[in-house]
């Protein structure tokens, strides 16, 4: 291999995830030349935000790139683009909340907006990601930092808690997918995922070494999705991690590593064995209904979202396994669909969760929000609009997302799968309801409730829950251009 072959077109490329990392510098630089005295969180704030403009503007300026570079390690297609651009949208909407957020500001914001932007440079590694260990180095990069955040947080009981569990078994799930990829290595000779689909076909129906290998890739991404049995790391850690930490990992976790379930299915690393799609939707059907049932007797209000988002991780995955048999795009169109808006939604519910944290966590519980639709009558209906659009309620985008997702399975042959979604979603109704209905029929306490200091995190609320209805009712808005980014590597 002549590594001097690399040009600097090829290398200008990485333009944008070096930007962004070297911003993440700039306030922790400061504070150390300060004599680690902290920025103000204005100043923070701002120049966080002026990088990822530019960052986002550096990705579109770019152009694309349909051919996997870097020795075919990494892809700059409208995929990529699709997904980085949201990423980076998730990653200051994080920042806004942070800075509002009690947890998080103050005396160590220039730490927290370092270990953001570091977790964002990996995620918009795997977004590009076309070879498994490429996929290790951005996944690692991408978790080390949230481990540190989610211990970061002022709380000091709940959230070193929560950053031991994720990093103990975070380890274990990363140490699974690389052993899973020396097999896959072992077998095919290489780790790039263009070249392995020419045979994963086959290898998947005459190669028990690369189910296993395949087998143990699906643990290891599943464990970030939080696909069952998988999934028991998500509520504690949820509850005990800072909110706009939640939020992060809740939204734009998701979207990356289902980016890249995504690109093995369309290179046919789930297509070959009829065992491993049974396996699957058992999976998907047991992640569903895990995350309904516990989120039914919750009285958390973060553990009820993180419940709702191993809920909805199998709804996704339906949408994976159907991709993974599909001779058309149209389910991987939908699986990136859902997920984008996902994220929108799921963004703005922990938002108004933001919004309320206190330092000692209470103001979380269920109850603590009774009254509040006309306490804070904007923050109720925003919220309002986040649980029905998680519960599928049309015309939000909630709805739109399954109804494609669903009817991609079917599309498929996999009508048992799209039933017990539908089931699911019925089952969900009953715990985002109550949201609602505490919010609205419930006798509001005397306390006064203030929310100081949170316009950005208000400017969040606003912002997700215009386009939770907007999207819904255009919906092709963000549909074409996923149908259009979503190729299969191999027939570029």
């Amino acid at each position: 291999m002549e590594f001097t072959t690399l040009s600097i077109a090829e290398s200008l490329f990485l333009l944008p995830m070096t930007a962004l990392f070297l911003t993440a510098c700039i306030p922790i630089t400061l504070k150390v030349l300060n004599k680690n005295i902290e920025p103000s969180n204005r100043l923070t704030l701002s120049i966080a935000t002026v990088g990822i403009i530019v960052v986002a503007v550096l990705t579109k300026l770019q152009g694309l790139n349909p051919s996997p570079l870097f020795f075919g390690a990494l892809i700059f297609d409208k995929m990529a683009q699709e997904i980085n651009h949201t990423v980076l949208a998730i990653t200051l909407f994080t920042l806004f909340l942070s800075y509002s957020n009690v947890n998080t500001k103050e005396h160590t914001l220039a730490e927290h907006v370092f270990l953001v932007l570091s977790s964002a440079t990996g995620m918009m590694t795997l977004a590009s990601s076309t070879d498994l260990m490429v996929t290790f180095v951005g996944l690692e990069l991408m978790s080390i930092a949230l481990y540190v955040l989610i211990a970061l947080g002022h709380e000091q009981r709940f959230s070193k808690e929560a950053a031991f569990k994720y990093f103990i078994l975070g380890s274990f799930a990363s140490a699974i997918f690389l052993f899973g990829v020396s097999f896959i290595f072992g077998v095919s000779g290489t780790t790039q995922m263009h070249v392995i689909a020419n045979s994963a076909q086959s290898l998947l129906t005459n190669n028990n070494l690369f189910i296993i290998g395949v087998g143990m890739i699906i643990i290891g991404i599943g464990f970030k999705v939080s696909l069952f049995p998988f999934h028991a790391w998500t509520p504690d850690v949820y509850q005990g991690a800072p909110t706009p930490v939640s939020a992060f990992m809740a939204t734009g976790v998701k979207l990356v590593m289902f980016a890249a379930f995504i690109r093995l299915a369309m290179d046919n690393f789930f297509n070959g064995s009829t065992k491993l799609n049974l396996i699957m939707q058992i999976l998907a059907v047991l992640t569903m209904f895990a995350g309904n049932i516990s989120a039914l007797v919750q009285e958390n209000v973060k553990r009820i979202v993180a419940y709702s988002s191993v809920a909805h991780a199998g709804y996704m995955f339906i949408g994976i396994i159907a991709a993974s048999q599909a001779s058309s795009l149209d389910a991987a169109t939908a699986t990136l669909f859902y997920v984008i808006i996902y994220a929108v939604m799921n963004m703005g519910a922990f938002a108004v969760i933001s919004i309320f944290e206190r330092q000692n966590r209470d103001g979380l519980n269920i109850n603590n929000y009774a009254g509040i639709g006309f306490k804070k009558p904007f923050l109720g209906a925003a919220l309002s609009i986040f649980m029905l659009s998680l519960a599928g309620m049309p015309p939000m985008v909630g709805f739109i997302g399954k109804f494609y997702v669903f009817s991609s399975a079917i599309q498929e042959g996999y009508l048992w799968l799209t039933i017990f979604g539908v089931l699911n979603s019925l089952v969900s109704a009953y715990y985002y309801l109550r949201v609602v209905v505490i919010m609205y029929m419930k006798e509001p306490s005397d306390e006064e409730i203030k929310t100081p200091g949170a316009w950005p995190a208000k400017a969040v609320v606003a912002i997700t829950a215009v386009l939770t209805i907007i999207f819904g009712i255009m919906s092709q808005a963000i549909y074409r251009p996923s149908e259009k980014s979503v190729t299969k590597i191999s027939q570029k």
